[in-house]
């Protein structure tokens, strides 16, 4: 079992450096991670995400836990399903890192998928 894993309510699983890090841009409290899969890159579609502190009425909560929740749009909900996101600081390109078991075909960089 690997337990630098967290998987709270919802279907996604969060890695301990991707939940470091979120802490540390203030996700916590008021503030969550706001998660959106939106038309774009060479594979189709992509990943849009951001700090925020409102909630819409189109909003769910994907991931929650005592210190940390993670929302998604009800468009984006279905491309959540199993997602893993993790953080690299990687000289190069550092940030987080998106793996999703759905995406049947990614673009070369990573930043696209196609389900």
């Amino acid at each position: 079992m690997n337990t630098d894993i967290f998987s709270a309510s919802g279907a996604i699983q969060l890695r301990e450096r991707a939940r470091k890090e979120l802490l540390a841009l203030e996700a916590g409290g008021e503030n969550f991670l706001r998660i959106s899969v939106i038309p774009g890159g060479c594979s189709g579609m992509t990943y849009s995400a951001c700090i925020d502190n409102t909630l819409s009425d189109t909003d769910q909560v994907v991931y929650a836990d005592d210190d940390l929740r993670i929302v998604a749009d009800t468009n984006s909900v279905a491309y959540l399903d199993g997602l893993e996101i993790d953080y690299s600081d990687d000289l190069i390109a550092s940030g987080f890192r998106f793996k999703n078991p759905k995406a049947k075909k990614g673009c070369g960089c990573g930043a696209s998928f196609q389900v």
